[in-house]
């Protein structure tokens, strides 16, 4: 698969198409650029696709470096800057959307459309977060941890999940544990009322981790935002839902 060096750290991705448009999508934690590959596969002609696999996660660099949600995006502005990628689409799932978020906020410029996707401005419970994240600190790396986490994106598994663990495994521990630590810490609803790109916002009705709640507060704080709840979905609604996300989401970037 193909592998773009970035400043230092080489970022794996997928991509299809070749046209003069741009999308970047970025995956959720505990995921990888799988999540996002059926999507690709659906793109209009006149898009190309890049979904990334972040740093720590899945086929990309594993370091001993820091893995803060803010310097996760500074990765993604760096992936654009070696594709070339002055204005594009950014479409971020889970915590995806919170890298997608602080991107916004800070590289707005760069971007034509934004897209988020079963995420939020803040966690509920910034405590039970740091809890977690010292428990994974501390865990045997074990793949019923990984079965455990991706089996709670889906309201109802696919006859695939097991190639979604696959991908989740890859995880650096280092990564998990600071994207949960910077998670916790952040609070990004004053920063998304400085995003002036237009905004979709898609959330699950069966999503416990990021309710319907969490995208009104989105639409609320992103001026030029649009939200859709799609019934039957829970944290993955491009997989689980494809029948109502896709509609959504092409009418989205091709307006």
């Amino acid at each position: 698969m193909p592998c773009s060096n970035s400043d230092g750290i080489n970022l794996h991705y997928l991509t299809r198409g070749n046209g003069p448009d741009a999308i970047v999508f970025i995956h959720g934690f505990c995921q990888s650029s799988l999540f996002w590959e059926t999507t690709l596969d659906l793109l209009p002609d006149r898009f190309c696709g890049y979904a990334l696999d972040l740093p720590g996660f899945g086929d990309s660099s594993k370091s001993e470096g820091s893995y803060s949600i803010p310097e996760l995006a500074d990765d993604v502005l760096s992936f654009a800057d070696s594709k070339g990628l002055e204005r594009f689409i950014l479409a971020g799932n889970s915590m995806g959307g919170v890298v997608s978020q602080s991107f916004a906020a800070r590289f707005g410029n760069r971007l034509d459309k934004l897209v988020l996707v079963s995420t939020g401005a803040n966690v509920a419970t910034p405590d039970a977060a740091l809890e977690k994240a010292d428990f994974m600190d501390q865990m045997e790396w074990a793949r019923g941890f990984f079965e455990t986490a991706v089996k709670g994106f889906f309201a109802e598994l696919p006859n695939n999940w097991e190639r979604y663990v696959e991908g989740a495994m890859k995880a650096n521990r280092q990564a998990m544990v600071q994207c949960t630590r910077s998670s916790a810490s952040l609070n990004l609803l004053e920063d998304d009322r400085s995003i002036r790109v237009p905004t979709l916002i898609v959330q699950g009705e069966k999503d416990a981790g990021r309710t319907p709640e969490d995208g009104r507060r989105l639409q609320e704080a992103i001026s030029d935002s649009v939200l859709h709840i799609l019934p039957g979905s829970g944290h993955t609604p491009m997989l689980e839902r494809p029948d109502l996300f896709n509609p959504i989401f092409l009418e989205f970037i091709e307006r």
